[in-house]
């Protein structure tokens, strides 16, 4: 059965209220269980869409200037932009009015349906308040985020043209496509004695609180007396069905730590200390108040959940547990929450902070993040199925933008994204979800000498996948970059420094040599690799800009193979086969697939791959993906060097 909005809503609606944004209407207590109901209710099951997102920083834009942000065919929906041109130092609510025209074009049309500034689009989405989405805009000091959905079933062509000088435009855009389910209706602007308006043609609204009415919900209240491990607190539920909140009452819940084992699991789906698992957020999820915390995301299971609570200081004391749970079955193919706390203790500056890594099938919702120091040490990547005919990556441009505010703002929290302090900051991609098929992987860039710690959310198939005709391994390399353009290629790995002029804000020149690095599970970031800026403990670094990156690893072969692979990228990509060239990719329109066969002999192999960055739709990402026909690629092993008794690559098995 699919559970329905009425059935929990009469239980929701005594949440107290969330703090709004600046300028944004508060959402009342009846609002604030429909807009859970809103962004809650489809997480168990997978949803049937693709996600994007692209991301800019463009310099230097000049009066008359235009730029195509978005250009895609088929159907789909944008559901969140997010913007700045403000400057350090601004905290003006909106910097320099008027200087982005925005013109957004649906299905082909010559005429746009959304035309006007951006600033007053977003105001205009704004004064909307929730009656189209429980959270049409978040304007914030100079950031200004729409989340309207705007659907097309033919293409889209989103474009800016500057009406003045801007230093800097920032912009990024998510977005899904392949939508089969029905696409919301068609949102145009208007400009009245009013201003401007935005409005859905036939006014017709995509969010309406549904009435309360009772359901199958129980509610109870459990007393857990707790310890350090061997005297941790326990608490078992019958199932099948769905916990639709979880409350903890009763200090100290900073010295707590949650685990909720799902069904017969032996490692547990929820492990996360209290403190960082709600951290004083208010949001469409989390509720915290003194002394007491509530979750909201719905967590299905079918026999039975495991609730332990412990002590991390081994400090005896006594919690109170409420819960609400829905009895019933469940789908078929039902989603299970997940919640992972990480800490890096120190970072190092050129491998970026974990926020999760997974094999599976299921739906990432966002994260919590703590103490990363300043955010400039590259921003989000989410890295999706890289063992899979279609690899995605979706690339912020830096720290703070990914949560929505602009120049570490902070002091607000929303429905969806917050920061009420700068070392504690929240975003949840409810208005779009990210659903995986293969893997997921999420990393978070921070400067070298930080302790950054976050709690990831996504849901997953408790199954495995099974397995497809591709697989992604975890593959070690050896890069050399970032080169300039016109920098000669390495005949091969020596401890060499090579003089290179690169653009990271500016040319500037480098020294730059042959590093280790780890293609995670199909996945090869080189973003966060390069030494020149990756040691800066505080203040701002810069993402090296156009140019390349030599990556290399040998193969050996027991025995003569074709071996057909799936590469991703998104800019220019060369592939070099003992050290002849065997295919010389142009650069494409944000990141995909590209087919090519590898014809390897017995032996070992070089493979390089020479790996270009220009501006795309993903700012200044660096890396690729690998994924190896699983059947033609059985006994094949990687080295980031070759064994020091091999002569030649092609000659010599491994010992």
């Amino acid at each position: 059965m699919r559970f329905t909005a009425v059935a929990r809503l009469g239980l929701l609606a005594t949440v107290a209220l969330l703090v709004p944004s600046a300028g944004a209407q508060a959402l009342a207590p009846n609002d604030l269980a429909a807009a859970r109901n809103y962004y809650l209710n489809d997480l168990i099951t997978l949803p049937d869409y693709s996600p994007g997102k692209h991301s800019f920083l463009i310099q230097h834009l000049h009066r008359g200037d235009r730029k195509t942000l978005l250009d895609l065919r088929g159907n789909g929906e944008v559901r969140h932009i997010w913007s700045t041109w403000s400057i350090p130092g601004d905290d003006s609510d909106i910097p320099a009015p008027g200087r982005v025209l925005v013109r957004i074009f649906l299905d082909g049309e010559s005429k746009p349906a959304i035309s006007g500034p951006l600033d007053e689009l977003s105001r205009a989405a704004e004064v909307t308040a929730n009656r189209f989405v429980p959270l049409p805009a978040f304007n914030f000091k100079g950031a200004f985020n729409v989340y309207l959905p705007i659907s097309f079933t033919r293409g889209i062509r989103l474009e800016i043209e500057a009406t003045d000088e801007i230093a800097e435009f920032y912009v990024q855009i998510d977005y899904r496509t392949e939508v089969r389910a029905q696409l919301s209706p068609r949102l145009v602007s208007q400009t009245n004695a009013d201003g401007l308006t935005l409005k859905y043609l036939g006014d017709v609204g995509m969010f309406h609180p549904a009435a309360n009415a009772s359901g199958h919900i129980t509610g109870q209240s459990v007393s857990l007396n707790f310890g350090p491990a061997a005297n941790a607190g326990k608490l078992s539920i019958p199932g099948p069905g769905i916990l639709r909140s979880l409350t903890f009452r009763g200090p100290p819940l900073s010295d707590l730590e949650l685990r909720i084992y799902w069904d017969d699991d032996a490692e547990p789906g929820v492990q996360a200390p209290l403190h960082y698992l709600f951290a004083d957020f208010r949001n469409v999820a989390m509720e915290s108040k003194p002394d007491e915390s509530t979750c909201y995301f719905p967590m299905p299971f079918r026999k039975k959940a495991r609730i332990v609570i412990r002590s991390l200081s081994g400090e005896s004391g006594r919690v109170t547990v409420d819960y609400s749970f829905e009895a019933g079955p469940l789908p078929a193919r039902v989603l299970y929450f997940h919640a992972l706390y990480q800490e890096t203790e120190k970072t190092v500056g050129y491998e970026p902070h974990t926020i999760v890594q997974v094999r599976g099938e299921g739906l990432f919702v966002g994260m919590n993040l703590f103490d990363s120091g300043h955010n400039h040490g590259g921003g989000d990547a989410t890295l999706i199925d890289a063992g899979s005919a279609e690899p995605r990556v979706l690339h912020g441009i830096c720290g703070e933008d990914y949560f929505g505010f602009a120049w570490h703002h902070t002091g607000t929290m929303t429905l969806l994204t917050g920061a009420p302090v700068h070392e504690r900051r929240y975003r949840l991609h409810l208005e779009n979800p990210y659903p995986f098929h293969e893997s997921l992987q999420s990393f978070f860039g921070v400067f070298a000498g930080q302790n950054p710690k976050s709690v990831a959310f996504w849901y997953q198939l408790p199954e495995a996948v099974p397995e497809s005709r591709w697989v992604a391994r975890d593959v070690p390399w050896k890069i050399l970059g970032p080169l300039g353009l016109t920098t000669a290629l390495a005949d091969r790995v020596t401890d060499k420094i090579y003089a290179t002029v690169a653009l990271i804000k500016e040319p500037t020149k480098l020294t730059e040599r042959w590093q280790d690095a780890e293609m995670r599970h199909g996945f090869l970031d080189a973003t966060f690799e390069f030494r020149h800026y990756s040691m800066i403990e505080s203040g701002t670094g810069f993402i090296a800009g156009t140019g390349k990156t030599q990556m290399r690893t040998y193969l050996y072969s027991p025995s003569r193979r074709g071996v057909d692979v799936v590469v991703g990228h998104d800019d220019r990509l060369i592939l070099r086969l003992n050290g002849a060239t065997i295919a010389d990719i142009p650069g494409r329109s944000g990141f995909g697939p590209s087919r090519v066969s590898l014809k390897l002999h017995a032996g070992w192999n070089t493979l390089d791959l020479v790996v270009h960055n220009e501006e795309n739709e993903n700012w200044r990402w660096c890396g690729v993906s690998l994924a190896l026909d699983r059947k033609a690629s059985e006994g094949l092993r990687f080295a980031r060097q070759l064994p020091s008794q091999t002569t030649h690559p092609s000659l010599q098995p491994l010992p």
